[in-house]
């Protein structure tokens, strides 16, 4: 049935309560970084009265020195945590908690040292490129074959269809072995359904119920909010409601081998769909293509057995594990989870172009997340010199290349 189902098809993020990401351009890409972080981003509303960076609070402008932003006290040097989404990301946790992957790069390299300021985005946390490896449907044969995928040891994305069987209790295995639960509708249907996007599993009710009904049993069944969304059929006419519930959606489509650092097509994600029978030697062309073009992928794939699940285009687990063991051996290309890499692609844009201002002696960046984006994210930056403080402390300097900066602390400070 999927075999016919998906023929005919190509399958084509915001924070609550703040202000969304700056349209600006994200410059650069496939090297380290990006350009410097400019002015094109507002910063969220929500506070009283005038104030510089140093008295906002996260999410919102904060008031007169004496007064405290919506959400947020008025800080000294730099914004105060809090804000308009609640809890306090200061003080800052200790090193490591950021749980980013560390690439195989080079140590030792000095603590910059030049002109106070320069804030800079490091391309995919310092990988040379970027893959996230999805698998649609809640099929069978990925519940048969889900020890054999997890012993890789390469987080991955299930996107769940919540009409079939998806009470497994394997599924909440997957979350705690770290890998994503995502949005892939109640009944996987096209939107609207045709005669070739029919619904698979269950009648259309509505596109808003598709997904908040699918939504709310995982929330439910498995204790995680789905942050990423994957459109039936890749159907476009999904793209519009997903963008006020998510943070990405993966498409269909694989235009010009990928997402850079700069695009923008937040629920359009380019994706390669397996081929029947696909080996590991083709999908590792796959791997080499993003770590030469520094760009990010997602490569999708349905069934592991061509006698089961309708047999959708079925690359056998022995080839998925090959390929995937490859990529994870090379040390240099980030694959994860479409959320974590879609969380540090999105918040690239927001701190690239981040507010600038200076107060006294110091710079201070700040940012507003888009709507949707998951609390105790981090990024990877770098600066011309400087110290750089969040929540008050100074920042240590990872000799592979990079601060690591706290997405929720809204802000950071160059000192000189």
């Amino acid at each position: 049935m999927l075999a016919t189902l998906y023929a005919a098809c190509a399958e084509p993020p915001k924070r609550p309560n703040k202000g969304a990401a700056g349209a600006g351009p994200v410059s650069g890409s496939g090297g380290d970084t990006v350009g410097e972080a400019g002015a094109n981003n507002a910063a969220g509303s929500g506070g009283t009265g005038d104030a510089t960076p140093a008295e906002a609070g996260m999410g919102g402008e904060g008031g007169a020195p004496e007064s405290a932003g919506a959400g947020g006290e008025a800080g000294a040097s730099e914004p105060a945590a809090g804000g308009a989404t609640g809890g306090d990301p200061c003080p800052m946790p200790p090193e490591g908690i950021s749980k980013l992957p560390v690439p195989v790069t080079t140590t030792s390299v000095p603590k910059p040292s030049g002109a106070q300021g320069g804030l800079k985005v490091v391309n995919w946390a310092g990988f040379k490129g970027a893959l996230s490896y999805t698998f649609d449907d809640n099929l069978q044969t990925q519940i048969t074959n889900y020890n054999t995928l997890n012993a890789v040891g390469v987080p991955v994305t299930f996107y769940l269809v919540c009409s079939t069987d998806n009470a497994n209790p394997i599924w909440k295995t997957a979350v705690k072995d770290g890998h994503e639960l995502g949005n892939h509708t109640m009944h996987h249907c096209g939107n609207p359904p045709t005669a070739t996007n029919a619904c698979a599993w269950g009648n259309f009710t509505t596109a808003d119920a598709e997904i908040d009904d699918c939504t709310a049993q995982i929330k439910a069944a498995f204790g995680v909010t789905p942050y990423t969304f994957a459109g039936p059929y890749g159907d476009p006419g999904w793209a519009t409601p997903a963008s006020s519930r998510f943070l990405v959606g993966r498409g269909v489509l694989d235009p010009n081998g990928g997402a850079s650092p700069s695009s923008t097509d937040a629920f359009n994600l380019p994706c390669h769909i397996s081929t029947d029978g696909e080996t590991a030697d083709s999908l590792n062309l796959i791997t080499d293509n993003v770590r030469a073009k520094g760009t990010w992928r997602t490569i999708l794939v349905h069934s592991f057995d061509k006698t089961v699940d309708g047999g959708y285009n079925p690359v056998k687990i022995s080839e998925m594990v090959k390929t995937m063991t490859y990529t994870k051996g090379l040390g240099d290309v980030w694959a994860d989870t479409v959320l974590n890499i879609g969380a540090y692609w999105r918040a690239q844009a927001a701190v690239t172009n981040a507010q600038v201002k200076t107060v006294g002696a110091d710079k201070v960046y700040s940012w507003t997340l888009p709507d949707h984006f998951p609390p105790g994210h981090y990024l990877r930056v770098t600066v011309a010199g400087g110290k750089v403080k969040q929540c008050g402390s100074e920042l240590a300097w990872d000799d592979r290349g990079y601060y690591e900066i706290n997405l929720d602390a809204g802000s950071l400070t160059i000192s000189p």
